[in-house]
């Protein structure tokens, strides 16, 4: 393979690595957020009264499910820069087998 070709390979895997790694980053405020729930029993009435136990735990419940995604998210982004570098391996490999086969039946 070409220096420019495992160039673009080793960018594709460095980025991939990059998003994997922005997914486990995610990983530990989406595990610790999942603990930090309040009840009307962990607030005052007054909270209680006013809804603030409630809007507390929509929004909390909202940051949970958006770090989810995030991490579904990069993980993707990193599997698919990787599937799309080992495609693309795999298909240069064999146009260079094909293209030496070609040149072995010209000589």
């Amino acid at each position: 393979m070409s220096d420019v070709v495992l160039k673009a390979l080793d960018a594709l895997q460095t980025d991939a690595g990059l998003w994997l790694r922005a997914a486990d980053n995610v990983q530990a405020p989406q595990s610790a957020i999942g603990g930090l729930t309040l009840t009307g029993h962990d607030v005052s009435m007054w909270a209680v009264d006013r809804g603030l136990d409630r809007t507390y735990e929509n929004g909390r419940v909202v940051l949970e499910d958006m770090l989810r995604q995030a991490i579904t998210a990069f993980n993707g982004l990193g599997d698919s820069l990787l599937a799309a570098a080992d495609t693309y391996a795999r298909e240069e490999a064999a146009n260079l087998h094909a293209m030496n086969r070609l040149t072995g039946e010209i000589r």
